[in-house]
């Protein structure tokens, strides 16, 4: 049953919302009562609730009607600090293909009721990456990331709801197509660029100013979009570029534009889904300062190795070299004496139960997104039984965490509590047993955005790592809190911002071991303030804009001296 406030899905049995804890009702849509989950009729008015699904009718003029709890009260708590700003958004445009032939052939009632099928696909997917839509055009939608919530990922959201839309829409249409005979397929275009925020009312209507053809380019290549598929600008292709698959289409003719634009067709989702990952495939700067942390690193390694299981917090703010300290950690140690497995969190995906968790099952069972299921469980099978046999009472855990057929009986009719015991139980025994062959790293990056379900497996696991070969790694900022900070085998890193030295070491590393103009350095230090991912992105920002530019006074970046334009300086967002 879906809760009303924050919007997870949670068990038909429950009672009350496993995230936030609220008590969970029916609503009918008739005259307003509550009443308890699992009512199959009102018990004020005998309404049938099954029809109505004890959700009010959606208003698409209002988004208030449409847009989901936990989103509205974000944005209505942020409004203040992002109202007259200039951002970087992804505009996302969705129509039906062939919308004209369909109410041609079908009674009014029958397509508005596709409609609003289709309609409430894009609401779930667009809402669940935190983009907020803005229009219902009748045959389509058109959707915001990046506002009125800020993300600095909004690209990338925004091609992983696309992808979601395109994935839900095609089992939707293959119903369309047997009740009706007729094709059900929609068009999606991405474009990124610059609006300027309006006011945010507290109906959720937001103003804002689209700078250049922001939102044109969008719709026009929704328009280009072969049925089915989805089409992106090169802006939104050179932002989401490391993180995705696409098809180049070459130029293609764009109505209002003199001159052939860059087209992309999105595929599915890259191998590589970190910031880290992705700085790794253009070329890692040289690594420096640390060196106290990775000691700490590597004598909790040591500890674990020989069967004193250890827990570190690498703990810092937001672009503070988390990810890279946890590679060059890996990354020096012999690759033969460990197994390691990393989990991530999202941060839209508090919603979804186990995903980090899931992410380490896919590891440690090496299961590939191309493989079917019947693959999957033989991986599943083979594994555990080799490990021990004693892990054969845990595969139907394993099926029911990776949403495979569970075909064990007993584990099926468990009750909700049970089940949680033994998947809990299922997760510690594979790791603990695991690592007596091999000591096991397990990583659990950006914690602070973790489901309810992890947590409470994280929280589990911990009690039992003090005999194991276990060293569990945990990526979080500081304001996430936990309760194992006084375990004796719980070590904390925290990272702050370089200092002076390191700061220009990494400035020399990114300018390729130049000398750095005083000027340059000067301003470096000061956008960055020391942490060293903004370093790095403005610089190469930095660099980008100068080369060619009136501000070379000779032929090296290092050789420059920085002349401000006169509208005073640059605004790079850092």
């Amino acid at each position: 049953m879906k809760c009303s406030n924050c919007g997870f899905e949670n068990i038909e049995e429950a009672l009350f919302c496993n995230k936030c804890g609220g008590k969970l009702e029916s609503k009918c849509q008739q005259c307003g009562q509550s009443n308890p989950p699992g009512s199959l009729f009102c018990n004020k008015c005998g309404n049938d609730l099954q029809s109505s699904s004890g959700v009010p009718p959606v208003d698409y003029s209002q988004p208030e009607s449409y847009t989901p709890r936990f989103l509205a009260d974000k944005i209505l708590t942020t409004r203040s600090s992002i109202e007259g700003e200039r951002k970087l958004v992804t505009v996302f445009f969705a129509d039906v293909s062939g919308y004209t032939a369909l109410s041609e052939k079908l009674d009014p009632e029958e397509v508005h009721g596709i409609m609003d099928g289709a309609f409430k696909i894009l609401m779930d997917e667009i809402h669940q990456f935190e983009g907020t839509i803005n229009q219902f055009t009748g045959d389509g939608v058109m959707a915001l990331f990046g506002a009125p919530l800020a993300h600095e990922d909004h690209a990338q959201r925004a091609c992983h709801a696309a992808l979601s839309v395109q994935k839900a829409l095609d089992e939707y249409g293959d119903k369309i197509k047997t009740d009706t005979g007729l094709e059900f397929k929609m068009r999606i275009g991405l474009n990124s660029g610059h609006v300027i925020v309006g006011s945010i009312g507290d109906d959720l209507r937001m103003d804002y100013t689209a700078v250049g053809d922001t939102t044109n380019l969008a719709d026009r290549m929704q328009g280009l979009a072969e049925p089915g598929s989805v089409m992106v600008s090169a802006p939104t292709h050179r932002l989401a570029a490391n993180y995705f698959e696409f098809e180049s289409l070459g130029k293609v003719e764009v109505k209002g534009k003199e001159e052939a634009q860059d087209a992309y067709k999105l595929i599915k989702a890259g191998v590589i889904d970190t910031r880290i990952g992705a700085s790794v495939s253009k070329g890692l700067t040289r690594f420096v300062g640390r060196q106290n942390s990775l000691e700490m690193l590597n004598e909790a390694f040591e500890k674990a190795s020989s069967g004193s299981g250890q827990v570190v917090g690498v703990v810092g703010e937001a672009g503070i070299g988390k990810s890279r300290l946890l590679l060059e950690f890996i990354k020096q140690l012999p690759e033969d004496e460990f197994n390691s497995y990393e989990g991530r969190c999202l941060h839209f995906g508090g919603s979804i139960t186990y995903l980090p968790v899931i992410d380490v099952l896919k590891k440690f069972f090496e299961i590939q997104e191309s493989d079917r299921e019947f693959v999957v469980n033989k991986k599943i099978s083979n594994k555990s039984l080799e490990l021990d046999h004693k892990l054969k009472s845990s595969i139907p855990a394993f099926q029911e965490l990776l949403s495979l057929k569970v075909t064990d009986e007993d584990f099926f009719n468990l009750t909700p509590g049970s089940k949680r015991e033994r998947i809990l139980e299922s997760l510690r025994d594979l790791l603990i047993r695991g690592s007596e062959n091999k000591p096991i790293i397990l990583v659990i990056e950006d914690l602070h955005w973790v489901d309810k379900s992890s947590e409470d497996f994280i929280n589990y696991l911990i009690w039992w790592l003090a005999n194991a070969k276990i060293l569990l790694i945990l990526l979080y900022r500081p304001k996430y809190t936990h309760q194992w900070g006084s375990k004796s085998y719980y070590a904390k890193i925290g990272l702050d911002q370089l200092g002076p030295e390191s700061a220009l070491d990494l400035i020399k590393a990114m300018l390729e071991e130049s000398e750095v103009a005083p000027d340059l350095k000067e301003l470096i230090l000061k956008k960055a303030a020391g942490n060293p991912l903004f370093m790095e992105e403005f610089t190469r920002n930095l660099m980008d804009e100068l080369k060619g530019s009136f501000l070379f006074q000779s032929h090296t970046l290092s050789e420059c001296h920085i002349r401000k334009p006169h509208h005073g300086g640059y605004n790079h967002g850092h």
